[in-house]
């Protein structure tokens, strides 16, 4: 694919064009008009064009997309619009000594009334204020490649069914900080006392990410992958295996994500961009891994 693509993650928002932008972020509740229009006639994904990317996500929707449904159109075709379009962009990161390496990919969800036929929606940017909901690819790690973004499909498309579903489910109507705090506080509730994992943390992000000293002193279950071994972890899907999800792109987004089912078990959103994961988050998550 090209250098645009895949998230922290999610979910029915209305941002502001170019200054809001993050990867999990949760800002119009369960009575939004938009919400319900999605729960109530589906997504519509516009495939990019990459024969196997495109299949990729078409068995992921199909196997993993629960809150409504969906359906599928070639590239640059419009989507019905009573429709939720589901498709691939890329918005530049926010520091400009990033532009030329950090992948700049997110899965956004828009209403498909603001969707233009023939637009170059790849590469033009995106109107926040008209999302729903939106994941970045680079809170996996900085430097996700683009013949590599398939990796991160199922976790992406869970996380994204995850939150709408919570919203749904208890009929959070809550905006902005309420609402955020809200779904993180139902996701970690739901998962609280689960220990045993171990966390899988990728070298981009020992960088600046996380302190891998206090890591290594905590005496927590982790790895520290390089690429190769980070894909086949992926791929292995254990149980026990969790990834570390840092999305930072103005707001910064906190989650653990279980590699085999996707879903979130930790999630925190932060309205700041902090360049690195704080004391307390730390313990917080460490907590899953003793």
């Amino acid at each position: 694919m090209n250098n645009h693509f895949f998230k922290q993650i999610l979910i029915c928002f209305f941002l502001t064009a170019g200054h809001n932008l993050s990867a999990q972020v949760f800002n119009v509740g369960y009575t939004n008009e938009s919400f319900k229009n999605l729960i109530t006639n589906g997504i519509t994904y516009i495939k990019t064009g990459h024969p196997f990317f495109d299949s990729v996500m078409v068995e992921t929707l199909e196997d993993h997309w629960k809150v409504s449904s969906f359906t599928v159109i070639e590239r640059y075709k419009e989507p019905d619009q009573k429709s939720t379009a589901l498709f691939v962009t890329h918005q530049k990161p926010i520091r400009e000594h990033q532009q030329d390496r950090k992948n700049d990919g997110i899965i956004t969800l828009i209403p498909a009334k603001y969707f233009d036929e023939g637009a170059d929606y790849e590469h033009n940017q995106v109107d926040m204020n008209k999302t729903l909901g939106y994941m970045f690819f680079n809170g996996f790690h900085d430097i996700v490649h683009e013949d590599d973004e398939y990796r991160f499909l199922k976790m992406m498309i869970v996380s994204l069914n995850q939150g709408i579903q919570t919203i749904k489910d208890e009929e959070f109507t809550d905006v902005e900080e309420l609402l955020n705090g809200k779904v993180s506080a139902a996701v970690i509730a739901k998962y609280k006392g689960l220990v045993g994992g171990t966390l899988i943390i990728h070298r981009d992000q020992s960088k600046r990410s996380i302190d891998m000293e206090k890591v290594k002193a905590s005496g927590i279950r982790y790895r520290l992958l390089a690429n190769e071994e980070y894909h086949q972890v992926i791929e292995k899907e254990d149980p026990n295996h969790y990834v570390l999800y840092f999305g930072e792109n103005k707001y910064t987004e906190l989650s653990i994500i279980r590699i085999q089912t996707g879903e979130l078990i930790y999630t925190k959103h932060f309205p700041q961009d902090y360049l690195t994961i704080g004391k307390k988050e730390m313990k917080a998550i460490f907590a899953y891994f003793k």
